[in-house]
């Protein structure tokens, strides 16, 4: 369905807006509460397709919203996800206060220059405390209005709904103050915020024009690759003719992925910018003894460019100051023949992030002596790899699948008891098949039975179900069949 181009007339953009906060404090649940607002019962259903963002209509006013991932790690594509924006939306949940990855949005906010938005979330639960998470963002320089400061603070509830209307208010009320002027005749300038390559598609680029008209037919520029735009998909999964400022499309018409984070322009345009990313990159450690060469394979441009942050951050740090990493080749899509190939010819490691291997590259890459390590979790992919700087491991030993020690047990009132544990290495998931020993594993002979065998049947961060926790980080876990010499001081171990 094409947009009526007849009537429109944008003498101002819709503001941009991105959502950052600390893992599981809501960021998902307020973006899918929004979106409920703005949608009639069964309509919510037809927007599921995941562009990168997403654009709504409130009191006859646009608002686009940059759905940006959660975990740490990836604070290059937060990163990139605050420059694009023109409001930050930091969400803290009112029972748990400023995380170590609330501050780091703040950072990223702050660093971008743009106004920020606070939205204290889960206000409905127990040992919800308000006031406390004022205090907390006052320590880390963020002043609210009720203290005396100029950043509006919003209290909501993603769950019933409370404040969200409030929230969308105070955004259009935040954007009037910001210059977010645009030209549909103006010379094009988009934003990617997400690019991938798809099997069957090819490669497919989210973006959000800032400024100018995008049509079907253009020629554009980004990353110094070329393209002739062939189909605009909306974020509703319709397809649109045109794009106008502030509106989130997927561009289908490159032949290479371009960088998240780059400007697409018009072919000519004296604007363009040259590719940020080289394929051979070299990250030197300051004692640099060794260099350990990669070739990196990733689902989506942005996911390649923060598994390459964390990476470059693990050399820059005491643990891998004595090696560097050397990156024959990154790119999207999954593992090939010439992937094993380059590896094999300069003596290299394939790492995979979420991407397939197939059983006869597998194959062909043992016969060729080439290590290849794929992942599913960024928790696992860092412990390997810094298992590898710190010399305590190479990638060919089994690594840690997951390790954590009891540090508490609760009993809750169904008789379900709950192991409080912190996680030591790797990371654990529901429905892993663990072992049980009284002393740390690393100690453990092949003599050494465990106490228990079983399953994680439940992982809980407060009353919350979670999927996955990784290093350093705590949660209950309920096993499955219940262990009842479960002890303080025990390991579980992930086999």
């Amino acid at each position: 369905m094409e947009k009526n181009t007849s009537a429109v007339q944008i003498n101002r953009r819709p503001p941009i807006v991105t959502v950052m906060g600390h893992v599981d404090h809501g960021k998902t649940s307020i973006l899918d509460a929004i979106r409920k607002t703005n949608v009639q019962g069964g309509e919510f259903g037809g927007i599921t397709q995941h562009i990168g963002a997403y654009q709504i209509t409130h009191n006859n006013q646009k608002i686009t919203f940059i759905d940006t991932p959660g975990h740490a790690a990836f604070s290059s594509m937060r990163s990139r996800g605050g420059k694009a924006a023109d409001i930050v939306v930091l969400v803290v949940a009112a029972d748990d206060g400023v995380m170590p990855q609330t501050k780091e949005a703040i950072s990223h906010a702050k660093s971008a220059n743009v106004p920020m938005v606070v939205a204290i979330n889960k206000i409905d639960k127990a040992g919800a405390d308000v006031q406390k998470v004022k205090k907390d963002l006052a320590t880390e320089g963020v002043l609210v209005e009720d203290w005396g400061g100029d950043v509006v603070c919003v209290e909501v509830s993603a769950q019933t709904g409370q404040g969200i209307t409030t929230l969308l208010d105070t955004l259009l009320l935040v954007a009037e103050f910001q210059p977010l002027n645009a030209d549909i005749n103006g010379e094009l300038e988009g934003i990617i915020i997400e690019a991938r390559l798809d099997r069957q598609k090819g490669s497919l680029v989210s973006c959000i024009v800032k400024n100018g008209t995008l049509s079907i037919g253009d020629k554009v520029v980004a990353s110094n690759f070329t393209a002739k735009v062939r189909s605009l998909t909306d974020d509703a999964g319709k397809t649109v003719t045109k794009a106008f400022p502030g509106d989130p499309v997927v561009i289908l018409g490159f032949k290479e992925v371009p960088n998240v984070g780059d400007s697409i322009m018009q072919e000519g345009s004296e604007l363009l910018e040259l590719s940020l990313n080289e394929d051979r990159v070299e990250i030197i450690g300051k004692d640099s003894k060794k260099t350990i060469a990669l070739v990196l394979k990733a689902d989506a441009q942005g996911t390649l460019e923060a598994v390459k942050a964390s990476l470059a951050e693990l050399v820059g740090s005491s643990v891998g100051s004595s090696y560097s990493l050397k990156f024959l080749h990154s790119s999207t899509g999954d593992i090939s023949e010439s992937d094993v190939m380059l590896a094999h010819n300069t003596k290299g490691i394939i790492i995979g992030f979420n991407v397939r291997l197939t059983a006869a590259i597998e194959d062909f890459a043992k016969s060729q002596k080439v290590p290849v390590r794929t992942y599913k979790t960024i928790y696992e992919l860092v412990d390997d790899a810094k298992d590898l700087l710190e010399g305590t491991a190479e990638l060919e030993e089994k690594k840690i699948k997951g390790r954590a020690e009891v540090l508490k047990l609760f009993k809750l009132p169904s008789g379900d008891m709950i192991a409080g544990c912190k996680v030591l290495a790797g990371a654990l998931k529901p429905n892993l098949r663990i072992a049980i020993y009284a002393k740390d594993p690393s100690e453990v002979t092949p003599d050494d039975v465990p106490l228990y065998r079983g399953a994680i049947k439940k992982l809980k961060k407060g009353k919350d179900d979670i999927n996955v926790v990784g290093k350093d980080n705590e949660c209950g876990v309920l096993l499955k069949p219940d262990f009842d010499a479960l002890d303080k001081g025990m390991f579980i171990e992930v086999v």
